[in-house]
């Protein structure tokens, strides 16, 4: 790159001349930056509202299904004997369980062993019965016994039982001073997960387990049931139990209106932000200290439309034409006791509590607000609507399609958008560049010219001064 010397003989500045008339000229290429930076703002909004809009869906669709409003819980009158945890598919109602007795695991051990012991008669396979198809269950202990001590064989031996997986926890104890001896526990409780005991002399294992491995016994409503666990499922249907203690209590199995209640406030949460983040991208513009408007989106069509289907879908009516027909009956409300136009914000009010109230009173016509489906009788009288749920559900897919939903086909025209300004934006930063190039170049020829001009009046001066000499 040529070196320039702005002025140095002409006596004008010309890289100040230049940088005024790259900055004059740039204005197109400030417009379109500005223009690009306020494009992906709104591609940024739609892409925020659209994720917003996908969340309000999701919460729709998990009120779509019945097993919602038919939620449980269960409760034990004594925790002490029998805590219970319910599934959404409990059956209503009250359960005597009596615990008659817990389920054991079967627990063995071996004779006590010391400093003296004798390694020399220890087996190299420990056996523990057969599996189910009638194969020895072994555990190959050989490298126990060979210039170990006894504590390091019991060790040893402890480790190759529990890694071998055969449903046995082997621990080493401490049972006097230098005494030692080798427990073995069954992994799981129950008749079915009992073991054999070694049968080898030198491990003295005795024929029965100190602990006989047992099931649980218990009687729900009078009936027998036995379980390998003390986790006992479905003996109330959709409750598990967890057997506690010998004795009696009564467990508890209602409609739990609080899961139902905290989806429909989920689905709440989820439409008001929508509403609210529609409402931040569409105020009224306003100016700018620099005198610029500041962005809004008060005029899109598509959140307009957006904004009103909303609201459309809230006022429906939904469900069966013989129940609840508007949701401000069981406590979702548009603007509740909002009477001005101008504080109005489309959020819906939700009272939590007259919804459980309406849910208790009456299911089924609740469920239906949510979950049914339009139709008619054969006269063609339309005898159900829609339910909430699935009106949100099927209508907000046309919006939220991630390949030609209506909110996805808006990102895409903004990014096209703005790959189109970054081509204009990358041409005329190079017409830009050339016209500043050239202009460096014009003046620097005016330098070099006036610089010649400048030597040839400096000779004219010089020899008309030595002709005024030679006269005198």
């Amino acid at each position: 790159m040529p070196i320039s010397f702005a002025g140095l003989s002409s006596g004008f500045e010309s890289d100040k001349y230049i940088a005024a008339v790259m900055k004059q000229e740039s204005i197109p290429l400030t417009k379109l930056q500005t223009k690009k930076t306020n494009t992906t703002a709104f591609k940024n909004t739609f892409e925020s509202i659209n994720t917003k809009l996908k969340t309000l869906k999701d919460a729709a669709y998990a009120l779509r299904d019945k097993s919602v409003f038919q939620a449980t819980s269960a409760t034990s009158s004594d925790t002490g004997k029998v805590s219970v945890t319910a599934e959404d598919s409990a059956f209503a109602g009250d359960y005597q369980v009596e615990v008659v007795d817990l389920a054991r695991q079967q627990m063995s051990k071996s004779k006590v062993f010391d400093s003296s012991t004798d390694l020399s008669t220890m087996p190299s396979v420990l056996t523990f019965g057969t599996d189910k198809d009638g194969k020895p269950i072994t555990v190959d202990i050989s490298d126990a016994k060979q210039g170990k001590t006894i504590d390091e064989a019991l060790e040893i031996i402890g480790s190759r039982i529990n890694s071998a997986n055969i449903g046995v926890n082997a621990a080493v104890i401490q049972t006097s001073g230098n005494s030692k001896m080798l427990t073995l526990t069954a992994v799981k409780s129950g008749i079915e997960n009992k073991f054999d005991n070694p049968t080898d002399a030198f491990f003295g294992f005795a024929t029965e387990p100190e602990h006989v491995a047992q099931d649980a016994k218990i009687k729900v409503n009078g009936i027998d049931i036995t379980s390998s666990s003390n986790e006992v499922k479905n003996a109330v249907p959709g409750v598990t139990l967890q057997l506690n203690g010998k004795g009696t209590s009564t467990v508890k199995v209602s409609m739990d209106s609080n899961k139902v209640a905290d989806k429909v406030e989920a689905f709440v949460k989820a439409y008001n932000d929508v509403i609210n983040s529609i409402k931040d991208v569409t105020p009224k513009s306003t100016k700018n200290s620099d005198g610029t408007l500041t962005l809004t989106l008060i005029g899109d069509s598509t959140l307009r439309n957006l904004q009103s289907q909303l609201n459309d879908m809230m006022n429906n009516i939904v469900g069966d034409v013989k129940g609840y027909k508007l949701l401000g009956e069981v406590g979702l409300e548009v603007d509740k006791g909002v009477t001005s136009a101008s504080r109005m914000t489309g959020n819906i009010t939700f009272d939590k509590e007259q919804f459980k109230t309406k849910l208790a009173e009456n299911p089924q016509a609740l469920q239906s607000m949510f979950t049914s489906v339009s139709k008619k009788d054969s006269t063609g009288n339309v005898t159900g609507f829609d339910g909430l749920a699935k009106l949100f559900d099927d209508r907000l897919q046309l919006w939220t399609n991630s390949v030609d939903g209506i909110m996805a086909s808006k990102v895409k025209g903004y990014s096209a958008d703005i790959s189109y300004i970054d081509k204009q934006i990358e041409n005329m930063q190079d017409r830009l560049a050339m016209r500043e190039a050239n202009l460096k170049k014009q003046y620097d020829r005016l330098e070099v010219v006036m610089t010649g001009l400048n030597n040839q009046k400096d000779w004219i001066t010089g020899q008309v001064a030595q002709m005024n000499k030679s006269s005198k």
